[in-house]
């Protein structure tokens, strides 16, 4: 009979095993247990027809003009809705009731966000950072780009900053650490500095980690010291100190690690900071357990167990369990069942209590507090995020059922069966009741095999049955979970993308952000020279330009100057030479003994000379003064030579009143040219006329005589008055030349012949264009 049963049961539990087998070898998804009914409306409430559903295994539908659909699909599953003018929308299935979702247009979404202010933006990224990390990445876009030149370093450093706690806190540190560098390098901060360090220690950069946090040493940090208080700086330091320790431990060098949390804790202590105390005591004592000391790791963790009293309930459970997890490694089971058992009357308290009044306990226990958090969260508590779990008992490190389920292994361990069955039973009616499939599993397969082992078959087969059924339930809510992860880590990264392109200095697609950080260092290195080349071009060519335009200044200065020195020879040489002239004027006078016509001609001569001497350093003076001079001028000649030549000075009256400037003894040398060489020599009495008349631009000197010509002058001059005459108008021409090219002046000379008849006269026409 009991070979019959035992063949039985063989038989069943292959049958089980084909079914299983079979049911791998199918996917689980190709069948459905629900047909999802709902509808797609716009915000306004209005239906949306042809929006694309999608399912798991190619299921697909789409809606009608009244915006409904209907969709195979399964309890726990996520659908896709996609459409063309709206950002896709993923629903997960909770129960079996019509949906209806409604979608806002990217055009509208956009208006609404574009104008928000930079800090309402931050806001709303804080709100969303734990419930749509989508949505906290588009504010955290807006903050960014909406008025990016009004943005100060400070501000755009904290948006970085919140990005960086974004990625923490979906555990994509390599991204994190993106940021944070981008923010530290606008503007770091202490808490910034560690927050990275933090994020290299749990992406495995453990070297870079230690160094980080030895370069944020709080006590050689100034500006710490100025700007936090002593609490803030205290609980930065054992932020600091904790990290470090542990990133010693991670490369196994656990005399420091040990070193720096005690340091740590000592600083925890003299702050009374207990949630610091309770904790570093419980990471001292595991680090003791993992190198074999394990009397002085029990005495740390029943050390952590009094400071966590002091904290309230939630964080001595977490302290005791522990302290529970580390007698069960050293098969010290009574006393972690002890433990164990406590914690479950501590949270039957805190269950009873929440029912009576949540709100009340929530906020009289902090809870969940810094300590009373898992394993895990611990990792992400270290960032300085503050990320705080529900305050439901959900936690399965803190629950009920897996406590339950923790009592039962230690007394399967001690062989104490009977009494594992009871507890398994009630862990997994616990795990029934709230849905803890990861607990109820284990407990299921454990109440398979000992019963499987007592022989209670029927009983065996029943529990290996819900097992089965669990793990199936299990692993489409893991799948479910792994694939919502998986979106969501696309979706961050593609936000990621879109922060990248923002920045001028990054130009970074998609691809390159999975690239590892030596890789992105050398782009940013490359890029970097790049641009110093660049820049040092511009530079230099901006240099060169400069130097180029210096030059030309300085020569276009020297060259007027030099003009200005050759003007003012020009003069120099004149003045003497028309003194010259004159003093041999007097001489004549005094050699024929008239003295009398020698006073009046000094007279007349000194108030020439003086008029002269004033005008010397001058460019232009009036026009009414240089006629003046050249009357003076005409009357003093007339008086040497009365019997060669009578003259006359026409001047137009429209130029009475002119404010037309001249050269001044221009016109002087080429009047005394008329005199000396034309009408000195004239056997007869010839005539001298100087005549200004107004022109169109300016004003036009005709200077005519009746002398012998030109050619007539040439012939009887010795080559001593030849020199001096082509000297004399070499030196006019140079000087209109020059006054020309520096002052624009436009004076042009002409020199013919005065009649129609060869070498009877000279005709000289001067014009001077204002």
């Amino acid at each position: 009979m009991k070979h019959t049963i035992t063949l039985l049961f063989l038989l069943f539990t292959f049958q089980i095993a084909v079914a299983q087998n079979k049911e791998f070898a199918t996917p689980r998804t190709a069948e459905t247990n629900m047909v999802l009914q709902g509808r797609v409306l716009s915000e306004s409430g209005a239906p949306i027809s042809g929006v694309n559903i999608e399912g798991k295994m190619g299921r697909y539908a789409t809606t009608d003009a009244l915006g409904k659909f209907s969709l195979p699909a399964n309890m726990g599953e996520e659908i896709v809705i996609r459409g063309l003018n709206f950002e896709t929308v993923y629903y997960r299935i909770r129960s079996n009731d019509d949906i209806e979702i409604r979608v806002q247009s990217d055009e509208q979404d956009q208006k609404k966000r574009s104008p928000i202010p930079y800090q309402v933006a931050m806001d709303s990224a804080q709100i969303f950072l734990k419930k749509d990390a989508q949505k906290s990445a588009d504010f955290l876009i807006a903050a960014l780009s909406n008025n990016p030149k009004s943005l100060t370093k400070t501000q755009e450093s904290a948006a970085y900053e919140k990005l960086g706690d974004l990625y923490s806190f979906n555990k994509q540190y390599d991204l994190a650490i993106a940021n944070y560098t981008q923010a530290e390098e606008l503007n770091s901060s202490l808490s910034l500095v560690i927050k990275k360090a933090d994020m290299l220690r749990l992406n495995g950069n453990y070297q870079e980690a230690i160094a980080a946090y030895l370069a944020a040493d709080v006590s050689n940090t100034s500006r710490s010291k100025k700007k936090q208080s002593t609490g803030g700086s205290n609980t930065l330091e054992i932020k600091r100190l904790t990290g470090l320790a542990a990133a010693y431990a991670k490369t196994n060098d656990s005399d420091k690690a040990l070193q720096i949390y005690k340091q740590a804790l000592q600083l925890a202590q003299n702050a009374s900071l207990n949630i610091q105390v309770t904790s570093i005591n419980s990471k001292i004592a595991a680090l003791l357990n993992e190198i074999g000391q394990v009397d002085k790791a029990e005495a740390y963790y029943n050390r952590a167990i009094q400071e966590s009293k002091k904290e309230g309930r939630t964080a001595n459970v977490v302290a005791q369990s522990q302290t529970a997890d580390f007698y069960r490694s050293n098969s010290q089971f009574d006393k972690e069942i002890a433990l164990r058992k406590n914690n479950i009357e501590i949270l039957d308290d805190i269950k009873s209590d929440e029912a009576k009044a949540p709100q009340k306990i929530a906020n009289k226990e902090g809870f969940l507090n810094e300590v009373a958090i898992a394993e895990d969260e611990i990792e992400e508590r270290v960032t300085g995020n503050s990320y705080e779990p529900s305050t439901s008992n959900g936690i399965n490190r803190l629950s009920k059922q897996k406590e339950q389920l923790n009592i039962a292994e230690a007394l399967k361990s001690q062989n104490k069966i009977k009494e594992a069955i009871t507890y398994y039973e009630s862990s997994l009616d616990e795990a029934t009741e709230n849905n803890d499939l990861e607990v109820k599993k284990d407990a299921a397969k454990s109440l398979y095999e000992l019963n499987k082992k007592a022989g209670n078959t029927k009983t065996a087969l029943a529990y290996n049955e819900l097992y089965i059924n669990t793990v199936d339930a299990l692993y489409l809510e893991k799948e479910n979970e792994l694939e919502e992860s998986s979106r969501k880590t696309k979706e961050l990264v593609s936000k990621q993308t879109r922060i990248l392109t923002l920045e001028k200095d990054r130009e970074l697609t998609e691809n390159k952000i999975a690239l590892i950080n030596t890789e992105r260092k050398l782009t940013q290195e490359m890029n970097q020279r790049q641009r110093w080349i660049i820049y040092s071009l511009v530079a230099l060519s901006l240099l060169l330009l400069t130097l180029a335009y210096f030059m030309y200044r300085n020569n276009k200065q020297q060259k007027i100057n030099n003009h200005l020195l050759a003007l003012k020879s020009l003069r120099s040489q004149m003045n003497p030479h028309f003194i010259f002239n004159a003093l041999n004027s007097v001489n004549n006078y005094i050699a024929q003994n008239d003295e009398r016509a020698a006073n009046k001609y000094l007279a007349d001569f000194s108030k020439l000379m003086r008029s002269v001497l004033e005008n010397s350093e001058l460019d232009f003076i009036p026009l009414e003064k240089e006629i003046d001079l050249l009357g003076l001028y005409l009357k003093l000649e007339h008086e040497r030579f009365k019997d060669k030549f009578d003259f006359t000075l026409d001047v137009d009256p429209s130029l009475k009143d002119t404010k037309i400037q001249v050269p001044p003894m221009l016109l002087q040398p080429i009047i005394e040219n008329a005199v000396w060489h034309g009408l000195r020599y004239k056997k007869e009495k010839g005539f001298l006329n100087v005549a200004f008349a107004k022109a169109e631009q300016g004003i036009t000197v005709t200077i005519t005589d009746n002398g012998i010509g030109r050619e007539k002058s040439k012939a009887i001059k010795t080559e001593h008055q030849k020199k001096r005459d082509s000297k004399g108008l070499g030196n006019i021409k140079n000087r209109v030349a020059l006054l020309n090219e520096l002052h624009d002046c436009k004076i042009d000379m002409e020199v013919k012949n005065a009649g129609l008849i060869p070498d009877v006269g000279t005709e000289v026409v001067v014009r001077i264009r204002g």
